[in-house]
C-alpha cells in the first residue's frame, strides 16, 4: 500500500514539474487559446473585421488577419513608431451596433460651398472605444468637435489632426468584431490612432 501512495505521489510530482516546465511565466504575449473574451468582463471596445490596421512595415491589414506578436504602427510624440499585439479579442455576435464617425482636418476650411461634402476619413467603431486624443484618451461617444484626434500620413511619414466632422449612430450591426490590445497601448486604424482601453 505505501509502494502504490509513494508512486502516485512521485507521479504527480512528475506532472507538476512537467507542467511548470512547459509554460514560460517570463512570456508578455499571450497565446491564441487565450484571445477570447466574454462581452460580460468588457465595454463593448471593438471594430468591424475588415477595419484596415497599419502594419510595422506600412502595409495594411483587415484587423481579423493581424495576429499576436506582429508589430503595428502607432504614433508617440508627433512621430511615427511601431508596437507588439499582446492580445486580441474576439466578439461572436457582439451586442453593440457600429457608429460611424466622420473626420475632417483641423485645418481644412469651412465654406457654405464644401460644407456639404463628405469628409475624407471614417472610423466605424463602438461608441465605447477610446481614442488618443490631444488631451489624453477619451470614449468616441464624449468627443465633440474641439477636440483633436491624430491621423498618420503614409506619404510623409507625419502626424496631422483631425477632428470629428459628424456622427451617424447605429451604422451597421457586424456579427463578428475584433479588438487589439497593444504593448504601448495604442495602435492605428485607418491611420488614426486608437486606445486599447
Amino acid at each position: 500500500m505505501n509502494k502504490i501512495i509513494s508512486t502516485s505521489l512521485l507521479l504527480l510530482a512528475s506532472l507538476s514539474l512537467f507542467a511548470q516546465t512547459n509554460s514560460s511565466p517570463g512570456e508578455q504575449i499571450k497565446s491564441e487559446e487565450t484571445i477570447r473574451v466574454s462581452k460580460k468582463k468588457k465595454r463593448y471596445q471593438y471594430f468591424s473585421g475588415s477595419a484596415p490596421v497599419t502594419m510595422a512595415d506600412g502595409t495594411v491589414k483587415p484587423i481579423e488577419d493581424v495576429r499576436i506578436g506582429e508589430h503595428v504602427k502607432t504614433c508617440k510624440g508627433g512621430r511615427s513608431t511601431t508596437t507588439q499585439v499582446k492580445q486580441i479579442d474576439i466578439f461572436n455576435q457582439p451586442y453593440s451596433a457600429l457608429t460611424a464617425f466622420y473626420l475632417r482636418p483641423v485645418t481644412a476650411a469651412i465654406s457654405p460651398e464644401n460644407e456639404r461634402i463628405v469628409p475624407a476619413l471614417l472610423i466605424e467603431t463602438t461608441p465605447d472605444h477610446r481614442v488618443q486624443t490631444s488631451h489624453g484618451k477619451k470614449r468616441m461617444r464624449k468627443l465633440s468637435k474641439k477636440d483633436v484626434l491624430y491621423h498618420y500620413e503614409p506619404a510623409t511619414g507625419l502626424v496631422s489632426m483631425w477632428r470629428i466632422g459628424a456622427v451617424k449612430e447605429n451604422a451597421r450591426r457586424v456579427n463578428k468584431a475584433y479588438h487589439l490590445e497593444t504593448v504601448d497601448g495604442t495602435y492605428l486604424v485607418d491611420n488614426v490612432m486608437v486606445a486599447n482601453n
